[in-house]
């Protein structure tokens, strides 16, 4: 016996969510995997873009001992909330 799909197409909208901060930044060292601090929570996303730059280039600057550490991998972090037009059942935990 086969069971039938219902479908049903709903408007959805797409905006950070209001639970969490709608962004983070950080940048990481691909050397060592030393990160740029944890962002504040009320800094932009301009401050924290130029905050895990500085730290890139502070920790560039160090002198260590196996040498100058060049190469950084930066991570921005979305968080996104869909919201359906109208009710489409219980929302997963």
């Amino acid at each position: 016996m086969t069971r039938r799909r219902r479908y049903c197409y709903v408007e959805m909208s797409l905006a950070p969510g209001p639970a969490a901060d709608p962004y983070t930044i950080r940048a990481t060292c691909l050397t060592c995997a030393e990160q740029s601090p944890e962002p504040e929570p009320s800094e932009s996303i301009t401050d924290q873009h130029q905050r895990a730059q500085r730290s890139c280039t502070s920790h560039a600057a160090r002198d260590h001992s196996d040498g100058r550490h060049l190469r950084y991998t930066a991570r921005v972090t979305l968080r996104w909330l869909v919201t359906p037009g109208e009710n489409i059942g219980p929302i997963a935990p």
